[in-house]
């Protein structure tokens, strides 16, 4: 071998373990309190975040994931707000060690505060067993009537 070929595969090698290291560190985690088991084929179940509520069902088979349910908002919310403006819920995939394997878009919604409906049909990443929500979306003060002032941020995510 030439002496400077070993030098150059030490130092590509070395990137890519650099680099593989950074896209497990970004993939995070999250804390067992946080994860939902998908253990079962069936499950019904209600998740609570601070600013809203989930109830949900799922039925898992062969890879594939059915999620349905609604989202109900906290009273403080639904009472202090006039609008609801870009909401977004996902649901995040994991494995069993709390690892994001993947991360699903659920539901968007503008307009009132009124329960949001979801359904849908996902393809379950490889070593899922459990899964989490996150949430993100700005509410309008009810003083503003929606007119471009009053707006407040609120969001959820369960990944460190």
């Amino acid at each position: 071998m030439k002496p400077g070929f070993l030098f150059r595969l030490s130092v590509i090698v070395s990137a890519l373990f650099a680099a593989g290291l950074q896209i497990s560190a970004a993939a995070g985690f999250v804390a067992p309190a946080d994860c939902l088991s998908i253990a079962q084929p069936h499950s019904s179940a209600v998740w609570k975040g601070q600013d809203l509520t989930v109830n949900y069902i799922y039925s898992a088979d062969q890879g594939q994931m059915e999620l349905s349910g609604n989202i109900r908002f906290s009273e403080s919310m639904s009472m202090g707000f006039a609008l609801l403006h870009d909401f977004r819920l996902s649901v995040i995939f994991l494995d069993q060690d709390g690892r994001v394997l993947e991360q699903k878009g659920l539901v968007t919604s503008r307009g009132g505060f009124d329960p949001i409906p979801f359904q849908t049909r996902l393809t379950l990443p490889p070593g899922a067993v459990s899964m989490a929500f996150s949430y993100q979306g700005q509410a309008v003060d009810s003083a503003s009537g929606g007119g471009g002032g009053g707006f407040n941020s609120f969001w959820y995510s369960p990944v460190h």
